[in-house]
């Protein structure tokens, strides 16, 4: 057969399965061989310099010997029958590679690799009457989960599923720990048992249930919340301001191209502006220079960025979204950034990452906003003569037997 498919599930080795495959076509029939990734960075990551739980690096299965030379920056194998290997990115993918006709093809993690890639090469594997494995994970209804239903029961292909409970990789004990570690259920039956679910690798659930219009205004007597996430290598500075009585976000500001003394300026004025907001401020790295500089202005609680506190604060944000606690503005940008916010499998754990080239400054600034929040503050709103009152009694100062009787409110 010239074509497979095989959707096996995560850590059952589908990689290091087809790249020994290659090798060992590419030593029988001398051509062209490529090996697609969704990205150039995974394929150095997953196969070029990757060492197996072993010790055993991915290269080393081609026989030193048989190697006349090598390229590290191309990622590129001359093998001494004249065949050659090379790994490359479906995101960098060039029309040039087509002219170079490969006899062999593999695209790993097929389910997140650019579909239009595969159109380019397909007409040459045609004609040369080439051999193409497609291997992947689910990863939803997409054009992975088609090309499954269309050739399934296609004679011509070699179509195989396996799952955990086919290979026996995970005992269930591991299974288990994965969520206690905080791998959702959903995830679990995709990554393990090759089920095609829409949305399991999302990090937030019901963003567009949980939308708002209109922006409320400024109240006085209302408590607010304050979440700043500062700029880091190509990141904003992002504000967010969130109402504790009805937890409607009320304000997101992305600062950008500003210098650091102008920042600061800004974040003072709004904390100040929103009635002296109580502010979750991220401490991490340059950071905290900052912090200790806000410090001497405003009351600002440092909120430092770890592996772990990363996760809470997600999580809790993750929670405020399924419960409907939480309101957003309509606003493209911060959906986009929420809904891109993915369950991946980084070596033996789950990280909620956003994809590579994919900012989540405003996501971050959303989760200080919300971190420690459960119950609503109880409002009641403050009547003209109430607030004269409020303003008179900061300004005079009881002396002596001087007694002011004020409402309670």
């Amino acid at each position: 057969m010239k074509r497979a498919i095989i959707i096996w599930h995560r850590r059952s080795g589908k990689d290091k399965t087809c790249w020994n495959y290659l090798i060992k076509e590419a030593l029988r029939v001398k051509g062209n061989y490529y090996y697609f990734f969704p990205t150039g960075e995974q394929a150095r990551q997953a196969l070029w310099e990757n060492i197996d739980n072993d010790g055993f690096r991915m290269l080393e299965h081609i026989p030193k010997e048989l190697i006349v030379r090598k390229q590290d920056q191309q990622m590129f194998v001359e093998l001494k029958n004249g065949s050659t290997i090379k790994l490359i990115g479906s995101d960098k993918f060039e029309k040039r590679y087509v002219g170079t006709n490969p006899v062999g093809v593999v695209f790993s993690e097929y389910s997140i690799t650019e579909p239009q890639v595969w159109n380019f090469v397909r007409p040459i594997m045609r004609v040369n009457k080439g051999w193409v494995i497609f291997n992947y994970t689910p990863r939803g209804m997409n054009h992975a989960y088609n090309l499954h239903k269309i050739v399934e029961k296609n004679p011509n292909w070699f179509v195989e599923v396996l799952t955990n409970d086919d290979t026996g990789v995970l005992s269930e004990k591991d299974i288990q720990d994965e969520i206690k570690e905080g791998m959702p259920q959903e995830f679990v039956d995709q990554e393990f048992f090759c089920k095609y679910i829409e949305g399991a690798t999302n990090v937030f659930k019901n963003i567009k249930d949980n939308l708002i219009k209109e922006l409320e205004p400024l109240k006085y007597g209302k408590k607010y919340q304050m979440g700043v996430d500062l700029a880091k290598h190509q990141d904003y500075t992002v504000i967010t301001t969130i109402d504790l009585h009805t937890f409607n976000i009320v304000k997101q500001t992305q600062l950008q191209h500003i210098d650091w003394s102008e920042q600061k300026e800004i974040i003072v004025r709004e904390i100040k502006y929103w009635n002296n907001a109580r502010t979750f401020i991220d401490s991490t790295g340059v950071g905290d220079p900052i912090v200790e500089d806000l410090k001497k202005l405003v009351w600002v609680e440092p909120y430092h960025f770890t592996e772990t506190s990363r996760t809470q604060l997600l999580n809790n944000l993750q929670i405020m979204f399924e419960q409907s606690k939480i309101k957003i503005p309509d606003d493209e940008e911060l959906i986009t950034q929420l809904e891109s916010m993915q369950y991946e499998l980084v070596g033996q754990k789950v990280r909620m990452i956003a994809p590579e080239g994919l900012h989540d400054d405003r996501v971050m600034s959303l989760g200080l906003a919300c971190w420690g929040l459960s119950e609503k503050v109880p409002y009641r709103e403050m009547t003209e003569a109430m607030r004269e009152q409020k303003e008179f009694r900061k300004r005079i100062k009881p002396q002596g037997r001087i007694k002011l009787r004020m409402t309670n409110y």
